[in-house]
C-alpha cells in the first residue's frame, strides 16, 4: 500500500481523536457512484452506535477527514453499544466489500477478534480505537499486532482534578459524579 494510504489512515485517526469542532458543518460524499469510481482509499469506521454523542462527534470528525484528505469513508454502526453480533456482521460485510482498512471501536474486546483476524487475512488493515482488543486473546487467535489509539481516561481525569484543585483558594466540598 502506498504512502498516501497510510497518511490517510493516520490523519483519519488523529481527526477521530480530536473530533470536530462544535457546530462545524460536516460534508457528505456527493454520490455513491462518485465513490465507486474513485481510487481513493476506502476506509471503514465501525463504531458501537450513534446514539452516544461521543460517537456522533467521532463521525463528524471522520467526515471532515474524508473531505480534507480525499479518502472514501464508510461509516457503520450497531444499534446498541452491546450489539457485538451486529458488529461482527458489519465487519464480515466490509471484508466482502474489499475495503482497504477498518478502524473499529469494538463493542467487545474478545468476540470481534476472530472476524478481525479474517479481515487481516484478506489484506485489510485493522486499527483499534476506544475499547482495546484483548492482547492475549488476539495473540492466541493469530491476530497480528493491531494499533490501538484512544484517550487515557485515567490521565485525563487526574489532569482535570489537578487543574480544578489548583483553582480552589479556600476550603470547599467536592462531588464526584460517575456515569
Amino acid at each position: 500500500m502506498n504512502g498516501k494510504f497510510w497518511l490517510s489512515i493516520f490523519i483519519l485517526i488523529m481527526t477521530l481523536i480530536s473530533c470536530s469542532a462544535p457546530g462545524e458543518q460536516v460534508s457528505q460524499p456527493e454520490s455513491m457512484a462518485d465513490a465507486e469510481t474513485s481510487s481513493a482509499p476506502r476506509i471503514a469506521l465501525v463504531m458501537k452506535t450513534l446514539t452516544n454523542p461521543f460517537f456522533a462527534e467521532m463521525e463528524r470528525g471522520a467526515r471532515r477527514a474524508e473531505t480534507e484528505f480525499g479518502i472514501e469513508l464508510i461509516v457503520k454502526t450497531a444499534a446498541q453499544e452491546t450489539s457485538t453480533e451486529q458488529q461482527i456482521s458489519i465487519v464480515d460485510g466490509l471484508i466482502r466489500d474489499g475495503v482497504d482498512a477498518i478502524v473499529i471501536a469494538p463493542g467487545d474486546s474478545l468476540e470481534l477478534i476472530p472476524v478481525l483476524k479474517k479481515a487481516q487475512d484478506a489484506g485489510i488493515v485493522v486499527i483499534n480505537i476506544d475499547n482495546q482488543l484483548d492482547p492475549e486473546f488476539s495473540q492466541s487467535e493469530g491476530l497480528a499486532t493491531v494499533p490501538f489509539i484512544s484517550v487515557n481516561n485515567e490521565t485525563a481525569a487526574y489532569q482535570s482534578a489537578k487543574f480544578i484543585s489548583e483553582q480552589i483558594t479556600a476550603p470547599t466540598q467536592a462531588v464526584i459524579l460517575e456515569g
